[in-house]
Formats: structure tokens, C-alpha cells, sequence
């Protein structure tokens, strides 16, 4: 049923789209469409506002730019304000339909934002949905970094409800959610492994960043397959107006962009490299027997685009990355993404407007370890996963109180879970696992509708199947007691890669406001998401060797539900945000591991599998300032996250690794003057949970730590906290070059914050174990930036 409804349901509407589009000059109405665009770059700025005055109607400019409004024909003001830039305004008498492409020019440092209708960029105000957030790359180069290297994680950490388990872990958590649980999109193109240098610094370079957009709850129905968040990450089309030089030298590593025109004004490019250099700084400092090894990453993106006419544009993007540790020549270690994206956009008539996407990801690892002495002895690893997707999608500006978007999603994936190689004087031993096969089939419409002057809804469906296929093993396994390895049954060898197990999720979204004064706001949404792959680790915080595995006959696809609930203010008095968002999240077939699960190279990884439920609610509450020479924001979250598993923690609810129960976030930015500007960045957080023995079974005179409860996760690590601050010098301010220079400590106060304790043998008292504290950084760290651009 579910089938034939999604097949119907894409038909029926594009049908339907067509058709309307082409009865639009039949109403009496006319449209005012265009682009707007910054006009130094000719880059297109998302979600900027344009309203139209008399009539007092609102919009904003999407994802590629692109504005559409319907109007009965007259004289009009058009007032278009985009944070950061000067308003623009604009005389039209609309007698007929009118294109009207708009180019802004950036605003001065000392100039306050121009407040015309309350609406301005992308705020929690004029959105319909909750846990909504975007950061621009300049507020991103603003707030203080590790090594002074601007990082669009490492900013999303100061958001509230996004967490990670300590220093240096990869990835990140959204109210609870593991790593896995966001779908991370450069480009429309998924990305696997967010993360360098373990963790460190993240994969996207920000001078390749245009915009980032982070949706915690009230997913769009065109986003799919994870279920803790989306983070939209936008790249820079390229300077269509003049060539631009940007790089930095840093202490950890260099990087450089280039950009410009191929045809000015219709086509343009920008290529973006950064390269680390930190075991070549190090080396001195080694001994001459380490001195041979390695650890640095680098990556390449890149993006062009051109406009075909005035109806058709395209756009071809990219990213190459690894990060390549070894130890002199006995161990060699790699990882990183590649991804690519081809993308169209094509006007059918000025309400109707077409994107279409095809991408493809990797991400790969390899793992080689070699004997230094005449046996040649050896170990080799590889795995990988890869996706092929195509995603077009509709925008139907079908009336002024109506927006309509509807489209598929087509999603192919390769698993290949591993090869390992042992060799030993000549003799080989391979472990080859066999590769797992995915297939994902969507399709979705939403509508956003202005109800009227006080309420606004956003309501969507999103239609799934996802098929595990065959052209591999499929095994199957006999039940036994929780948290025991299950027993082999059989194993089928299946030659085509026809479905060998589907499911069929129905998932609505739905957002409304309420707007109870001007710029004030209720709030209330709720959400069905499922996700298809999991992410296989033992640990806490993902490795580069961990591995992604699909769901199959033995594995369910999880599902969660999330409610939502908030207020949101912009002050009369005060230029200040406020809001206060409290959420409920349900989660159904969680993965789980038996304890000591075998998840290397295992050919029967999933008879250690379990799955189980999980739930997580809490409040999050925010002010923030973004004008004047004084902005940032300040943000507490109150949360818990919890799971159930038969088997485990003696059947109970325990604590996911992942719960923070309080997390406190400042970020404060001051411009002084036309040459310096200061940030500071300081969190505090509840540590994060952990299993700890608490006896020891003394056998043959060895002391084994034992957990006498079977609970998970009853201890707590000491609480977090941390201080950043960094100057902003301005330099040389050339007609052809300008440069500064960003001075910046990390850590300021040198705390040692707990990674992890663990439990070694006491030097006077050998009969006894005492508790060690593991911090990854725990000193201050100074560093120094010179950035330049001509």
C-alpha cells in the first residue's frame, strides 16, 4: 500500500505542479521573482528577507537564492535586508510578471542593522520549525578555536544541545543522539567522517563554507535516513566579479584559496587546500628513533559553476581529504572522505523552481602494520563504504500564503566491512568480509502555509523503503538468552542482488507558530524520523577504523519520534534573542552490543548485535546579540538520555554515554575598533557517563576488576570546563592586499578535563589499584594565525 501510494503520490503532484504553474497568468495576478546576491562576489544569499510594502508580505530567498512573490499589479517598495549588508529598496510598478534580481553591497563595521520588519536572517523568529540554527562563515572565523584555526564543529559545540563525550573526540552529539544519528551533507553529498586529526579539527574548510544550517528537530521532509539531526553545510559558488587570494599560516597548518570569474558574471570557481604540519614541527623535538614518523592531513575542495541562461544553471563540486598517521616504517594509517556533486537548477516558469542533485561519497581506511626485522612479517586492513544518490526536488511558489516543495530521494549503497591480510615469512592469511548491499527510496511533499497574520504551519510527509539486498551472504541465527552471542543457523549465498529484507516507514513532520505579540512566538513541532545505517564502535568516541553496516535481516532499522515544545522573543528594549525550546525524544531499535562484542573483521558481526529503546528530553534556553560592537550568546541546556536493552544493566534504564545533564555555553565577541576585536569562548558541562569495577577477583594472585551490579554507566567523570580567547588584529589594509593576525590561547587556565580514568596498580601498595586521570590536553595551547587575502 505504502508503495503504491509513494509512486502515486510523485506522479500525481508533478503533475499537478505543471499544470498549475502553467494557469498562474490566468489568476489576475503577476509575479516579482529574481536572485539576490552579494554584490562584491555575486555569491546568492540564503534566506535573506525581501518584503513588499504596501501589502506588508514577507518572504525569503532559499537555499539557492531564489525569490517568488504574487501581487495584484500596482506600485511597490521592495526592501531587501540580509544580515551583514546594507537594506536595499526598490521602486516597482508591476503592470506584467517581473524579474527583479537584487545585488547587496556589505554593510560598514560601525553600522547598527537596519530593523525594518523584524525579519532579517535566518532567525528562530521567522522560522516556522524548532531547533533551527545557522552560523555564517564569519561568525564561525570569530569565535576562538583550538589552535586558532576557525572549525565549523568545533562552533556547533557552543550551540546548546550539541555535546561530544571529551577533547578530541570526532564527531558530535545532538541531544543525546550517537554520531551516526546525523546526517552531515556537504553539497547535498553525505559525509561519513567529519572529523581530522581524531578529532581535533573538522573536514570542512572555511574558506570553502558559505553557510551552515543545523536542524535539531522539525526536520524538512526532504531530509532523510538519520535521527538525531541535519547539518546543511553550504559551499562558496566563487567571486563571478574579480579574482580573490585568501590563505592563512598557522601553528598547526597552512592553507589557501583562490577564486574568480571564467565568465564574469555567468560563471565562476573556487578551490580551497589546507595541509597540516605537525610531526614536521615536532621532529626536532623527538628521538632520532621517532623521528621517521608521520601525522598530518590534508584536503582539496572545489567548486564551479556557470549559468547556462536565464532559466538554467549548473553547479560541479567536490571534496578530497586524508589524514595519514605512521610510525616510521612499521606502521601506516589512513583515512578520508571524497565526495562529488553535480547539481541543476532550472525555472519552469517564475513559481516554479527545480533543483537537482546527483552525488556520490566514499569514506576508506586502511591499516598496515610491518615487522622491523628480517621476518617479514605483516598485517594489512582496508574497508570502505560507498553511496550514489540523485535528489530532485520541487518548489512550488504556488500563492503568498502557500509554498509547496515535493521530491524523491534515490539512494544506493556499498558496504565492503573489511579485508585483512597477515603475512609471515611468505605465508598469507586473508579474513575477507563479504560486502553488504543498501538500496533507499524516497519521496516527500511539505507545504508551508500562512495560515494568517497570527499563525503559520509547516507540515510534510516523507514516504521511505529501504531494501537490504542480496549479492552476499545473509545469515541467519537461532534466538538465545540477552546479551549472549547468538548461535549460527544457516547462511544463504545470494546471487542477485534482489530485496532479501524491506521495510516501509510513513514519517510526517509537522511545525507551528503562533505568534503571540510582534517578534514573539510559540512554538510546537513534532517529528518521525528512521535510520538504515548504524555505526559499529566500542567506544564512546568513533576511530577512523570504526565501521558503518546496514541494516539487514538481523538488524532493524531505528526509529525515533520527537516532540517539541518553545518560546521565542526578539526584545523591544534590547537587540537580544531569547528563546526557550524543551523536547521529548522516543527511540525504538536502538543498536546495542552483547558485552565483549567481537566487532573487527568478525564475518559474523551480527550474532553480537542487540537492539533496544532509548528516550531523551530536556530544556535548552538561549540569548543571543548579533549587532552593536558587543554580540555572542549565552546558552544552558538541562537534558537526560537514557536507554534500555534486554540483557543488559540487569534489564534497567541506564545512562547512554552520551548524557549531559548540564551543559553551560558562552560566547562573547567585542570589536574595540577598526583594528582589533576580542572573543572568548567558556563551557561548563556535567561529565559524561562511564562503567567503572567496583571489586576485584583475585585468581592465582592476579587482580581482575569485576563489576559486581552488571550496571552500565553508574559513574559520572568529573564535571568539564574550559576558557578560549582570542585577538584579532587587523594589518596591512592594502588596495591590493589586506592581512591580520589572530592571537589565541586555548585552555586558558590549563585544566586538566577527563577524557577517560582508568585503574592501575598503586607503586608503594602493589595489593591495591588507584584511579588515573586521562586528559588529552591539559595545559594551556598559544597560537598564532597570519591570514591574507589579496
Amino acid at each position: 500500500m505504502i508503495r503504491q501510494l509513494m509512486r502515486f503520490s510523485v506522479i500525481s503532484f508533478l503533475q499537478m505542479l505543471l499544470i498549475m504553474g502553467g494557469l498562474q497568468a490566468q489568476t489576475g495576478k503577476f509575479t516579482v521573482n529574481g536572485y539576490i546576491k552579494d554584490e562584491s562576489s555575486g555569491e546568492v544569499l540564503i534566506n535573506a528577507t525581501i518584503t513588499i510594502q504596501p501589502s506588508g508580505i514577507a518572504v525569503m530567498t532559499n537555499s539557492y537564492g531564489y525569490y517568488s512573490v504574487t501581487l495584484p499589479a500596482g506600485k511597490y517598495t521592495m526592501l531587501v535586508t540580509y544580515s551583514g549588508f546594507k537594506a536595499s529598496q526598490k521602486e516597482i510598478e508591476l503592470k506584467g510578471n517581473t524579474t527583479v534580481d537584487v545585488s547587496m553591497a556589505t554593510a560598514g563595521k560601525d553600522m547598527q542593522e537596519v530593523v525594518i520588519t523584524g525579519e532579517k536572517k535566518l532567525r528562530r523568529t521567522n522560522t516556522v520549525g524548532m531547533g533551527i540554527q545557522q552560523l555564517s562563515a564569519s561568525t564561525i572565523k570569530k569565535i576562538p578555536a583550538f589552535m586558532g584555526e576557525p572549525d565549523v564543529v568545533k562552533a556547533l559545540l557552543t550551540l546548546p544541545g550539541v555535546t561530544t563525550v571529551g577533547e578530541g573526540s570526532a564527531g558530535f552529539n545532538v541531544r543525546g543522539g550517537n554520531v551516526d544519528e546525523n546526517l552531515i551533507i556537504m553539497d547535498e553529498a553525505p559525509v561519513y567522517n567529519s572529523s581530522h586529526l581524531l578529532g581535533f579539527f573538522s573536514v570542512f574548510n572555511p574558506d570553502a563554507v558559505k553557510n551552515v544550517t543545523m536542524y535539531k528537530s522539525a526536520f524538512p521532509a526532504e531530509y532523510g535516513g538519520r535521527t538525531s539531526s541535519v547539518l546543511d553545510i553550504r559551499m562558496k559558488e566563487g567571486n563571478n566579479q574579480k579574482y580573490n587570494v585568501n590563505g592563512g599560516i598557522g601553528n598547526v597548518f597552512s592553507r589557501l584559496s583562490v577564486e574568480g570569474p571564467l565568465q564574469k558574471d555567468r560563471s565562476s570557481f573556487v578551490v580551497a587546500a589546507r595541509r597540516s604540519y605537525i610531526d614536521v614541527l615536532a621532529k626536532p623535538f623527538l628521538k632520532e628513533s621517532d623521528r621517521n614518523s608521520t601525522m598530518y592531513f590534508y584536503d582539496l575542495t572545489a567548486k564551479v559553476n556557470y549559468e547556462l541562461n536565464e532559466k538554467n544553471t549548473i553547479y560541479l563540486s567536490g571534496y578530497f581529504g586524508r589524514d595519514v598517521f605512521g610510525f616510521g616504517n612499521q606502521v601506516k594509517f589512513k583515512w578520508g572522505n571524497t565526495t562529488g556533486t553535480f547539481r541543476w537548477n532550472h525555472l519552469f516558469n517564475r513559481k516554479l523552481f527545480l533543483n537537482t542533485s546527483v552525488y556520490y561519497s566514499k569514506y576508506d581506511y586502511s591499516l598496515k602494520f610491518k615487522s622491523d626485522d628480517d621476518v617479514q612479517q605483516g598485517y594489512d586492513w582496508t574497508s570502505d563504504i560507498q553511496t550514489y544518490g540523485i535528489k530532485p526536488s520541487l518548489t512550488w511558489y504556488a500563492s503568498n500564503k502557500h509554498t509547496i516543495k515535493t521530491g524523491v530521494n534515490l539512494i544506493y549503497y556499498d558496504f565492503f566491512p573489511g579485508k585483512g591480510v597477515a603475512s609471515s615469512e611468505g605465508n598469507k592469511n586473508e579474513i575477507l568480509l563479504k560486502r553488504r548491499y543498501g538500496a533507499e527510496t524516497a519521496a516527500f511533499l511539505e507545504d508551508t502555509w500562512k495560515m494568517n497574520s497570527k499563525w503559520q504551519l509547516q507540515a510534510g510527509v516523507r514516504l521511505n523503503r529501504y531494501a537490504y539486498l542480496g549479492n552476499t551472504s545473509v545469515f541467519y541465527f537461532r534466538d538465545t538468552t540477552a546479551n549472549v552471542r547468538k548461535p549460527l543457523d544457516h547462511v544463504d549465498n545470494v546471487t542477485s542482488k534482489s530485496p532479501v529484507k524491506e521495510w516501509y516507514f510513513f514519517e510526517p513532520r509537522i511545525s507551528l507558530r503562533y505568534e503571540l505579540q510582534k517578534n514573539t512566538f510559540l512554538k510546537a513541532g513534532y517529528t518521525r524520523a528512521t535510520q538504515y545505517i548504524h555505526l559499529l564502535t566500542n567506544s564512546a568516541s568513533p576511530t577512523p577504523v570504526d565501521l558503518y553496516f546496514p541494516s539487514t535481516n538481523n538488524i532493524k532499522p531505528s526509529l525515533t519520534d520527537q516532540y517539541s515544545v518553545g518560546f521565542v522573543t526578539q526584545l523591544n528594549k534590547w537587540p537580544l534573542e531569547v528563546s526557550v525550546e524543551t523536547f521529548y525524544k522516543k527511540m525504538q531499535d536502538l543498536l546495542d552490543y552483547i558485552d565483549n562484542a567481537n566487532l573487527d573483521l568478525n564475518q559474523l558481526v551480527e550474532a553480537d548485535l542487540l537492539t533496544g529503546e532509548g528516550k531523551s528530553y530536556g530544556v535548552e534556553v538561549e540569548v543571543k546579540k548579533e549587532t552593536g560592537k558587543w554580540q555572542g550568546w549565552i546558552n544552558y541546556t538541562l537534558s537526560r538520555s537514557l536507554r534500555r536493552t534486554a540483557g543488559i544493566s540487569n534489564n534497567d534504564w541506564y545512562l547512554s554515554r552520551y548524557d549531559r545533564t548540564h551543559v553551560l555555553n558562552t560566547c562573547v565577541m567585542y570589536t574595540l575598533n577598526d583594528k582589533w576585536s576580542f572573543s572568548s569562548n567558556f563551557t561548563l558541562g556535567s561529565g559524561t557517563p562511564s562503567t567503572f569495577p567496583d571489586s576485584r577477583l583475585d585468581i592465582q594472585g592476579m587482580g581482575i576488576p569485576y563489576n559486581s551490579t552488571n550496571k552500565r554507566n553508574d559513574f559520572r567523570l568529573p564535571a568539564y570546563h574550559r576558557l578560549d580567547v582570542s585577538a584579532t588584529m587587523q594589518g596591512r589594509q592594502g588596495k591590493k592586499m589586506k592581512q591580520e593576525w589572530v592571537f589565541g590561547i586555548y585552555n586558558l587556565y590549563a585544566h586538566q578535563n577527563a577524557y577517560s580514568i582508568y585503574f592501575q596498580t598503586n607503586k608503594d601498595e602493589p595489593e591495591k589499584k588507584e584511579a588515573v586521570r586521562l586528559s588529552i590536553i591539559g595545559s594551556l595551547i598559544p597560537s598564532v594565525t597570519w591570514n591574507f587575502k589579496f
